[in-house]
C-alpha cells in the first residue's frame, strides 16, 4: 500500500533548496536518504476523448441484433489531429521529466534529482501553459470546428450532432496538473516485497541504467575513433553522458564522471576503454550505504 508521507503541490515557484529543507525537517520518512537526492514528479493530463458511444442504430440495426460478444466502440466528433495536439503536449512534458529523471515504481511518477529540478520545472510549466492556451483556442473556435466536421460528414450529421457538449463543459474536460511529492511505503506491499525492497531494486536499476549508458557510449566512441569517423553527432553523445552523470548519478561517482569528461576532451580508444572499466554496475550494498541508511 502506498502512503504519501508528504505531498508538495503547487510548487512551481519553489526551489530545490526549499524542498531539501523540508525533507531534512521530516524525521518520520523511512529511507529519507533518497529524498535528500531528489523528488518525485507526476504529470496528470486529461484530454477530452472527442468521441461518443457508437449505437446499434448508428449501423441501421436493433440492439438485439448485436451479439453480446461484440463491442461497438466509439464514433469521432472531431478529427483525431485535434485530440493529438493536446496529447502531444502532455507527452512532451512527461518526456522532459523522463529525460532528466528516472521512472519510479509508483505509476506515472518520475524521480528527478535536485540538480535537474529547475530544468524539469521550466520545461513542464512551458508545456502546461501551452496546453491551456490550446484549450482556450479550441473552445473559442469550438462551434466553427464542429460545423466543419459535420459538413465533412454531412451524410451522417444526424448520428453526430446530438452528442456535442456545450463549449464550457468541454473546457472542464481538459486537465493538466503537476504534482511534486515525496512518498514512503509501509506495511506489506506485494508478496514478500517490502518498501525497502522496492526502493532498493528501483535505485539499483536506475543507477545501473546510467552505467549501461556509459558503456554503450564508450563502445561507440572506441569504434568511431578506431575507424577515424568521429563526428559531431557521436561526440554529442559523450557530452550528454557527462551532463547526465553530473546531474543524475545519485551515487556521486567521481571516477565515472571524470572518465566521461576526459573522453569528451580527448576521444581516444584508450580513454573509451578507461570509461568502460569504471562503468561497472553498482551493488545493493553500494546503494544502501548512500541512499537508504
Amino acid at each position: 500500500m502506498v502512503n504519501t508521507a508528504e505531498k508538495v503541490e503547487n510548487m512551481i515557484d519553489s526551489s530545490a533548496d526549499n524542498m531539501l529543507d523540508a525533507v531534512e525537517a521530516d524525521t518520520t520518512t523511512p529511507f529519507q536518504g533518497i529524498w535528500k537526492k531528489g523528488i518525485l514528479v507526476q504529470i496528470q493530463g486529461g484530454v477530452w476523448s472527442m468521441e461518443a458511444k457508437l449505437q446499434a442504430s448508428d449501423l441501421g440495426k436493433e440492439s438485439t441484433e448485436i451479439p453480446e460478444f461484440v463491442f461497438l466502440g466509439k464514433k469521432r466528433l472531431f478529427s483525431t489531429k485535434e485530440k493529438n495536439r493536446f496529447l502531444n503536449v502532455v507527452s512532451r512534458a512527461r518526456n522532459a521529466a523522463e529525460r532528466s529523471g528516472f521512472p519510479f515504481f509508483i505509476t506515472g511518477s518520475f524521480f528527478v534529482p535536485f540538480a535537474n529540478y529547475d530544468r524539469v520545472k521550466e520545461s513542464v510549466e512551458t508545456e502546461r501553459v501551452r496546453f491551456f492556451r490550446l484549450v482556450d483556442e479550441f473552445v473559442e473556435r469550438y462551434d466553427e470546428r464542429r460545423s466543419e466536421f459535420l459538413e465533412t460528414h454531412d451524410s451522417h450529421r444526424s448520428l453526430l450532432e446530438a452528442h456535442y457538449p456545450d463549449p464550457e463543459s468541454v473546457r472542464r474536460m481538459f486537465k493538466f496538473n503537476v504534482v511534486y511529492y515525496m512518498a514512503s511505503l509501509s506495511g506489506g506491499i506485494t508478496g514478500d516485497a517490502s518498501g525497502e525492497d522496492l526502493y532498493l531494486q528501483w535505485a539499483i536499476e536506475s543507477m545501473n541504467s546510467l552505467r549501461e549508458e556509459a558503456r554503450v557510449v564508450s563502445d561507440a566512441i572506441r569504434e568511431a575513433s578506431v575507424g577515424q569517423n568521429l563526428d559531431g553527432r557521436t561526440m554529442r553523445r559523450v557530452q550528454t553522458l557527462v551532463d547526465r552523470l553530473t546531474n543524475m548519478d545519485l551515487m556521486g561517482d567521481t571516477k565515472l564522471r571524470d572518465a566521461a569528461l576526459a573522453l569528451s576532451v580527448s576521444p581516444t580508444p584508450e580513454r573509451a576503454i578507461a570509461l568502460k572499466q569504471v562503468a561497472t554496475d553498482v551493488t545493493e550494498d553500494d546503494v544502501r550505504a548512500i541512499l537508504l541508511d
